[in-house]
């Protein structure tokens, strides 16, 4: 049995002792960047194996866990939101690429890790093709907590107001100018938790939106 490592492949039992040693234990520090604000990358971004998603079921939950954590820090520390598949794949660098050691995922690999972090409540596809995903560094439910918080100290429950107001009209809040497709995933889980009533527009700014008393 083999294993993928960039374009080798691998005896198996040597290289699952190898990926499993540098997954075993892993964590993402609470923060990534120092003092210059500029961004840490972990040790196991230097990684080949990394970058090529792993056969192995058990290896591969570890993997795509990982790249989640790795994913969330690094767009936040660059405060990116959005992700063109193609692009990025093309692009070879940070951070689906480690130009130094010269590996980077494929767009398959791409697609692979954001339909994980669309599943763990981080990302949201913004068309049908699944060509580019917009991303978060909370979970829709967080963003939840803050709109809902929001409304509550300004005034704004039981009031209805579009998608749009709420990303424009307020520069002093974290959700200010927030991808409306991102923005529309927090409302959605809100509304199926019974805190918010959302009334369809002609465009995805235009939905209504009523944030309701718990």
């Amino acid at each position: 049995d083999t294993i993928r490592a960039g374009g080798r492949v691998l005896c198996k039992a040597k290289a699952l002792v190898l990926v499993h040693k540098s997954l075993k234990g892993l964590e993402i520090p609470s923060t990534m960047t120092d003092t210059k604000s500029t961004f840490s990358f972990p040790k196991f971004y230097d990684f080949p194996p990394f970058f090529t998603i792993q056969p192995v079921q058990k290896t591969r939950h570890k993997q795509l866990s990982i790249w989640v954590e790795f994913l969330r820090n690094y767009q936040k520390h660059t405060r990116s939101t959005s992700v063109e598949i193609v692009k990025a794949a093309a692009d070879g660098g940070a951070p689906f690429g480690n130009p130094k050691i010269k590996r980077k995922l494929t767009a398959d690999g791409i697609k692979t890790v954001l339909n994980e972090f669309c599943h763990q409540g981080y990302g949201v596809w913004a068309d049908e093709s699944h060509s580019i995903c917009r991303t978060s560094w909370k979970k829709f439910e967080e963003w939840g907590t803050i709109l809902y918080n929001w409304a509550k100290d300004n005034g704004q429950l039981g009031r209805i107001c579009t998608l749009n107001e709420i990303r424009t009209e307020n520069s002093s809040e974290e959700f200010h100018m927030m991808e409306p497709e991102l923005l529309h995933a927090a409302l959605k889980r809100m509304e199926k938790g019974g805190l918010a009533e959302l009334y369809p527009g002609d465009t995805l700014d235009e939905l209504g939106i009523k944030i309701v008393e718990r």
